[in-house]
């Protein structure tokens, strides 16, 4: 961290030296804050043969690499803190001089891997480890990927990775195509900005939240997040009806740094934020929390739905009980029944009681405003196009149903 001071004036001195004290206190309660050890962005490099492995990358997690023989290598798989929720994650990149086939031991400190390597050549396209490359043997042994390398390299994940500046490419072009402004709701731990946006007239009468990303690894839930969210914006009359009528706040990562640094769950604070809904010990929560506040104070017609979007082993939706007094009684019902006989092939389930009396968003939002609140989570192993196009059906549900709801 450096500060150039300037020799002209006293006043310029002043400036520089209470910027450099506020950097320095920003900085040290950005170091208290962190409570869990960050893993070393670094290279493995060996000679015989000459194989390299990296993590320098966003999203990228490697936590060891170890050479076991000539063309057989171990690789260290270990969450942020313990205990954590069975979702590993980790994501490389392994190259080598010359073509060769090498054998990799998949060492998980803590949980069982959760299926097949995810392989990519470029970092955007990817496709599942064959059945013939990966053998997850007996659990007294770690699983084993065969890999055919070179000098172009290899990404090997647990999923397709979604990385954070993939994500806010989307969200750039998005707003351009719908002409509204990304802003920033606060900033995380370590400084990133928690950007949202509102698709929407400011006169409209609802308002509907849309978020993701608490929890670092769950890339199929954004991926259902970003269609729905792009149908929402499209140019279809129906569209267009439904944004003349509601707004849709929009944050599409709540966990910047937990995805930034290939977290298996939590934050920097090594925080569930999905479970950080009542004590709101961390800032990111709190941001979210207040930026909800806040526009519900200045819409006329207050919240109608909230929708967190998630990954999980299979399809299901998780709906917040309804009460007595709620608004939109019975729209959860009449959404996903519709979801069901508009795609039966996106099979899922569904479950009131799951988590309902955790500090979740679903919960918050439930007993703030008493609106429907779901948690909609998409399995690691759907077809991503399908989830691609449950994502559309969803969002066009929801536009009818709110605008059947209030006449329009």
């Amino acid at each position: 961290m450096s500060v150039t001071i300037s020799r002209q004036c006293p006043a310029s001195r002043r400036f520089a030296s209470l910027l450099f004290m506020i950097l320095l206190l920003t900085a040290g309660y950005a170091d208290e804050a962190i409570k869990v050890p960050l893993q070393t962005r670094r290279a493995w490099d060996y000679d015989r043969p000459e194989v390299h492995f990296d993590c320098h990358f966003s999203g990228a997690r490697l936590n060891g690499c170890e050479q076991l023989g000539t063309n057989e290598f171990r690789v260290l798989i270990t969450p942020e803190n313990e205990p954590i929720n069975n979702s590993p994650w980790y994501a490389f990149k392994v190259r080598a001089a010359q073509r060769q086939t090498i054998t990799l031991d998949l060492v998980n400190t803590y949980a069982l891997q959760r299926g097949r390597p995810w392989l990519s050549v470029d970092g955007k396209n990817w496709h599942v480890a064959d059945r013939e490359q990966y053998a997850n043997r007996v659990s007294a042994h770690p699983p084993v990927l065969r890999l055919a390398i070179g000098p172009e390299p290899v990404w090997v994940a647990a999923w397709d990775i979604v990385s954070l500046p993939q994500i806010n490419d989307w969200m750039e072009a998005l707003a351009s195509r719908a002409g509204v402004e990304i802003h920033s709701a606060g900033n995380s731990i370590e400084g990133r900005p928690l950007r949202y946006f509102i698709l929407g007239a400011a006169t409209n009468a609802g308002l509907v939240f849309v978020i993701g990303r608490q929890h670092p690894p769950e890339i199929t839930g954004t991926i259902g997040l970003e269609r729905f969210v792009e149908t929402l914006a499209g140019d279809t009359p129906l569209a267009r009806e439904y944004r003349r009528h509601f707004q849709t706040v929009v944050v599409p990562v709540v966990n910047p740094d937990g995805v930034e640094h290939g977290h298996w769950r939590s934050n920097l604070g090594g925080v569930d934020l999905n479970r950080d809904w009542q004590d709101f010990s961390q800032p990111e929560t709190r941001a979210v929390r207040d930026l909800f506040l806040k526009l519900a104070a200045a819409t006329g017609g207050g919240p109608q739905l909230f929708l967190d979007f998630h990954s999980t082993g299979t399809n299901i939706f998780y709906a917040q009980p309804e009460a007595p007094g709620d608004r939109l009684p019975g729209f959860a019902d009449r959404w996903l029944a519709g979801l069901r006989a508009q795609l039966p092939a996106f099979g899922f389930e569904r479950d009131d009681r799951h988590n309902a009396t955790l500090a979740t968003g679903k919960d918050w939002v439930h007993g703030q405003w008493h609106i429907p609140s779901l948690t909609c989570e998409f399995g690691y192993q759907t077809d991503r196009l399908l989830i691609q196009h449950a994502g559309e059906m969803e969002a066009v549900g929801v536009m009818k149903l709110l605008l059947a709801r209030f006449g329009q």
